[in-house]
């Protein structure tokens, strides 16, 4: 089924329950980076849909009470991590409506979703059907027929301008990206700052990409929470990347760089606005920051893999040893 029949399938079940109360996105690390500007379009958009993110394992042992009949669980894993795919049995035991979001047809996922949504991945992604495109694709799905949402034409528009974003900002940004691989190619430690639709991002680029995929020590921040503490640890020296977001947390990111511009010298800027999202109608686009700067932010550590020398492949222990 496509997204929009599996929503409007949905809704036609609800009806007699008295439709829905609550969308709930779980999944771990990457996948859970990658769905997360879903769960801030449900969180800035829906007017009486409430909404909530897990990481799964989470989900399982300490599950929401209101996990019923009445909520939409989207559920993502590539292949078909063992926790993921026992929060999608237990939401299923629930009565929620699984959605199981997964890159390949025939995972567990895929057999335990009560709904499967297949996502592109890989070397040859494309991007307009990663995950995180199609679970903001989800979500404007859920807006719009359970809301009426205003903006939907504009949204699904957009989809046909993403893979072109994308490339464009890659090769307008390739000098960057190589400056900054060997900017930080002996660097140990990082912080990278991100808010808004790019708070997923952040962790993505500091989780997976840096720490799992480079083994080098980074630190997420949340932008608005770095003048809490974290900034007193700024120096001329410290390694800071700054995801600059376009849309309303944008004030927060910018404040940061104020910041770093003033007491720092060692860092980044990567800024959503540089990368050709104003070719997306201004009532949506900001929802679309992460699905084209998580390729951005993984296309500069790539060059600084490369320069390294270090296979974005290469593990200690993911996929090796028990865990």
């Amino acid at each position: 089924m496509e997204i929009k029949e599996i929503i409007a399938d949905i809704k036609g079940k609800m009806e007699s329950s008295g439709g829905l109360k609550k969308v709930y996105f779980v999944a771990c690390g990457g996948s859970q980076a990658a769905i997360y500007p879903a769960k801030y379009l449900m969180e800035c958009e829906a007017k009486n849909i409430g909404t909530g993110i897990f990481n799964s394992n989470e989900f399982v042992y300490a599950t929401p009470e209101s996990v019923d009949d009445r909520c939409i669980c989207v559920i993502c894993s590539l292949k078909a991590t063992a926790e993921t795919v026992e929060a999608v049995k237990l939401a299923n035991a629930r009565g929620a409506y699984t959605i199981a979001m997964t890159g390949f047809p025939d995972t567990a996922m895929a057999q335990n979703g009560k709904y499967t949504v297949v996502y592109s991945n890989g070397d040859d992604q494309v991007y307009s059907e990663a995950n995180q495109a199609l679970a903001l694709k989800l979500a404007f799905e859920i807006l719009y027929q359970f809301e009426g949402y205003a903006h939907y034409d504009a949204a699904m528009q957009a989809y046909g301008k993403l893979d072109s974003i994308v490339a464009g900002a890659k090769e307008s940004m390739l000098p960057a990206a190589r400056a900054f691989g060997e900017r930080y190619k002996d660097e140990e430690i990082f912080y990278v700052m991100g808010s808004g639709p790019l708070t997923g991002t952040a962790y993505t680029m500091a989780c997976c990409h840096l720490m799992e995929m480079q083994c080098r020590h980074a630190v997420m921040l949340h932008s608005g929470e770095y003048f809490h503490g974290p900034f007193e640890t700024t120096d001329k020296k410290l390694p800071i990347i700054l995801l600059m977001s376009t849309g309303k947390t944008r004030f927060l990111d910018e404040r940061v760089l104020k910041f770093l511009k003033t007491y720092a010298e060692n860092y980044t800027v990567i800024d959503a606005a540089d990368t050709g999202l104003s070719q997306i109608d201004s009532s949506v686009s900001e929802y679309f920051n992460s699905a084209v700067m998580i390729p951005l932010e993984r296309f500069f550590v790539l060059q600084m893999a490369e320069i390294r020398g270090r296979s974005m492949d290469d593990r200690r222990y993911m996929w090796k040893v028990e865990y």
